[in-house]
């Protein structure tokens, strides 16, 4: 045995030996070395062997190992052949790939019992062919071989056999706009072939020549439908004043020598011509030539045009190669013809069609496997996986789509095995049934569907209500929650809230805090995480919303962190589900109230056990539509209360409810954030659950309606910033600085995210603000980023020494960089908590 790598990159050629630890660097170089007897096993490297190579020794066998291995002369020899056996005898040439440009690829000079078979034989612009056997030449077959003679066929011939040439055989090949040309031989057969003719003949029998037999051929033209790069197509060869020959020409001089039956003609539309010219006589028809000669007893008219493919994914050899549904050439092969295989191209057996693929008519084998993965809040990527049994894995498939919502798709697959990917985008929310069918070309066929519910979540206003308190044994028992364990909170199916809930706004309330400590609100059944929702200290009555996801048994955990017990009061105001509602509309935070200055509402501290209605819909705010809107994102700040008390937001028209939004104290400064329902008028309503007057401040941050686009998706809780940790390395937020913070716009369709923002350390007292910034991270990093312009909002408050934390949800601007401004009088510590973003479709 004797070894030739293709690799000319690492081999070294100095000192190989041939082993297979120390290959040629060339086959030249094995074919030289090696003696009568030897096998050459040329070992594909992914690359190809830059040279012509010339066989004078007989007796050898040059295989190519893992994968077709590839000898080029076309970039290296530039008008020779890859390979050339002259004057050798016993040669066998299997599975390499043979390429060559201005020449044939191969050429059989002087040279008897030599077989190709499995190769790949491919040239550029020869006008003798791809393979050429001289008329010294006997006992020559190409078998299981694919041809082309590239982009230009103008009439040359895959396989050109010259005069004199003897005992030759050609089977199971394919050919691409080419064909088969002989003159004067003695003894030529021709069987089980699909050769694509281009402008010349797909057999051309020229001169005097005996012993030809025809067979079990299929002989199709060449189209601009499927074939254009080959571009042998009638009126290609026209153009350029080529003729369009007969599929099948025999001269007088080799008709009494010549046998033709078992043949299949396939005609594109107007392209017809005579698919025999017999003896200088042009038939029509079939028909005619049948009556006129007396061969062609069983040749048939192909209705069906066979399915283009690449046979062993050549990237040039490409024809209608796969018999479809229905054609005349299945199980009709003349099995006693000479020359006839037992196998066909593909080494598929029982072989019994004409043409060089055998006809599965069934696969009962074939099946279809489905799988999809959430690639957006409304896209699905869909992988659909083929198998069979008893079928080659190269037939191609139709795949055909129905998503469900009222689309469908449908395109080619390659072949059997494998996933294939498919994206798809939902224009709304929901549940929806894929159904997938995949047909081959043989007419079997699998389906398969699916259920899926797109990742995305809408809103849902509810409320709000209250659904915990235990202080009174509202929701779970009357007792305080312990330090270190979780009170259950059942929120699917409490009330008319559906089982399909997957989120829930809720504002949770510690009180009666016998230590400091915080709370984690999670999904039952879920981790818990180790973000914290709110903080609280040793008394104090402190609220924060949450966006909870909800675990698949309907439940949220709150979580007491602190050494001691604590009350816990949960309000909900609103559900998300998979299934399409109101979509949410991120804004700019803008100031929808203050009755300090009157604006939204008359000027003036809303006095005790009063309270305010403000126009939301259609209001002087401009940024908000004029009807539609179901509930709205605020942040609800109370300032200057004359007494302790709570605030309650809630639908106008509506009784007000027993829950309390914020709870403050005497002079306190607080703020929470507050997603209220909306009523009928567009208007909600403020109250004042205190005996004393206070001014009340509300900004709002973006709204739900049937009409927004932007679906809620939860995220694990996920730390975006701590300027704590050594990580940050920038330290505590100074006054009057702030910091931009790039969340990202990947995947893209994000209009907003929903934040967990932690205020401590603070040095001094102040509130912060939460705004999208309108510079790109490029621009912070090349050091072009303009300084933003904070919004006359705000987002919490504090005093000097307190932890205060507060949802918030903002929006992505252009470029998806938050910024978090300090505007109190001192430095601070941030800590920013992601809880899930908004994405659109």
């Amino acid at each position: 045995m004797i070894y030739a790598s293709t690799d000319s990159f690492t081999c070294s050629a100095a000192s190989a030996t041939g082993s297979q630890a120390d290959p040629f660097c060339s086959v030249q170089a094995a074919v030289d070395a090696a003696v009568s007897g030897d096998t050459i096993d040329v070992v594909s490297s992914g690359y190809s062997t830059l040279e012509s190579v010339t066989v004078r020794t007989s007796d050898l066998s040059i295989v190519g190992v893992g994968g077709e291995a590839w000898i080029d002369a076309a970039n290296s020899a530039n008008g020779k052949p890859a390979l050339i056996l002259d004057g050798a005898s016993h040669v066998t040439v299997s599975n390499l790939m043979l390429q060559a440009s201005g020449a044939p690829a191969v050429q059989v000079v002087n040279s008897t019992g030599v077989t190709f078979d499995s190769d790949y034989v491919f040239t550029y612009a020869s006008p003798a062919g791809a393979l050429t056997v001289d008329g010294l030449s006997s006992k020559v077959t190409v078998s299981r071989t694919g041809l082309d003679v590239g982009t230009l066929p103008m009439g040359s011939g895959g396989i050109s056999i010259a005069s004199g040439a003897s005992g030759i055989t050609i089977a199971d090949d394919i050919l691409a706009a080419t064909g088969v040309s002989a003159t004067g031989v003695n003894g030529l057969t021709v069987t089980g072939n699909t050769i694509q003719r281009g402008c010349a003949s797909g057999v051309d029998v020229e001169g005097t020549s005996t012993g030809v037999y025809v067979e079990n051929n299929l002989l199709e033209d060449a189209n601009p439908s499927t074939d254009y790069m080959l571009r042998g197509y009638q009126s290609y060869c026209v153009a350029n004043g080529k003729p369009w020959a007969p599929d099948v020409t025999v001269s007088l001089g080799s008709s009494a020598g010549t046998t033709a039956d078992y043949n299949d003609f396939y005609v594109y539309g107007s392209d017809a011509t005579s698919p025999y010219s017999w003896a200088g006589t042009a038939y029509p028809t079939l028909a005619a030539f049948q009556s006129g000669t007396s061969e062609g007893a069983h040749d048939t008219a192909d209705p069906t045009q066979a399915t283009q493919d690449c046979p062993r994914n050549y990237t040039n050899v490409c024809a209608d190669m796969w018999l479809t549904a229905g054609s005349p050439a299945d199980a009709s092969a003349n099995l006693s013809a000479p020359g006839a295989l037992s196998s066909d191209f593909n080494g598929y057996s029982p072989y019994t069609s004409r043409g060089a693929l055998q006809y599965a008519s069934e696969d009962p084998d074939l099946a279809l496997s489905l799988s999809a993965l959430d690639t957006s809040a409304y896209g699905i990527q869909l992988s659909s996986s083929v198998t069979s049994g008893s079928i080659t894995a190269q037939v191609p498939l139709t795949v055909s789509i129905t998503w469900g919502d009222g689309t469908t798709a449908s395109e080619p697959a390659s072949s059997l095995g494998g996933a294939r990917d498919v994206s798809h985008t939902y224009a709304r929310l929901g549940t929806y049934v894929v159904t997938v069918s995949v047909t081959d070309n043989h007419g079997n066929s699998a389906t398969n569907s699916l259920s899926l519910e797109t990742a995305g979540s809408d809103y849902t206003a509810y409320g709000p209500v209250r659904l915990l308190d235990t202080r009174y044994g509202t929701g779970a028992p009357k007792a305080e929650v312990q330090p270190h364990t979780s009170s259950r909170l059942r929120v699917a199916g409490n009330g008319s809230i559906p089982p399909s809930v997957t989120a829930a706004v809720l504002n949770v309330t510690v009180t009666d805090a016998t230590s400091a400590g915080y709370i984690t609100a999670y999904g039952d059944g879920f981790a818990r995480p180790t973000a914290s929702n709110l903080n609280f200290v040793t008394g104090q009555t402190v609220p924060n919303l949450v966006v909870v996801p909800v675990g698949a048994d309907g439940y949220v955990d709150l979580y007491n962190g602190g050494s001691g017990s604590v009350d816990l009061i949960a309000d909900i105001a609103g559900y998300f589900t998979q299934s399409s509602s109101s979509g949410y509309t991120s804004l700019d935070p803008a100031r929808l109230v203050d009755t300090r200055n009157g604006t939204g509402v008359a000027k003036g501290q809303v006095t005790g056990d009063t309270s305010i209605a403000v126009q939301v819909s259609g209001g002087d705010l401009g940024s908000l539509p004029v009807s539609g809107i179901t509930a709205v994102a605020l942040n609800v700040t109370v300032t200057g209360p004359q007494g302790s008390g709570f605030l309650t937001v809630y639908p106008d028209g509506e009784k007000t409810p027993v829950v309390s939004n914020i709870n403050y104290r005497t002079g306190q400064t607080i703020a929470n954030a507050v997603v209220a329902p909306v009523g009928s008028d567009g208007k909600i309503r403020i109250y004042n659950g205190s005996g004393k007057s206070t001014d009340i401040v509300a900004d709002v941050v973006g709204y739900y309606s049937a009409g927004g686009q932007s679906a809620y998706l939860p995220i694990s809780p996920t730390r975006f910033l701590d300027t704590r940790s050594s990580s940050w390395g920038g330290g505590p937020l100074p006054s009057g600085d702030y910091i931009y913070m790039p969340l990202g716009v990947n995947p893209p369709g994000i209009t907003g995210y929903v934040l967990n923002v932690t205020v401590t350390d603070t040095k001094g007292t102040g509130y912060l603000t939460v705004s999208p910034d309108p510079n790109s991270e490029t621009q912070y990093q090349d050091h072009t980023a303009v300084w933003p312009t904070r919004p006359l909002v705000s987002t919490l408050n504090w005093l000097h020494g307190e932890t205060v934390p507060n949802l918030v949800q903002t929006g992505s601007g252009a470029n998806g960089i938050t910024d978090l401004w300090n505007s109190g009088t001192g430095s601070i510590d941030l800590v920013v908590d992601g809880l899930g973003f908004y994405q659109n479709d």
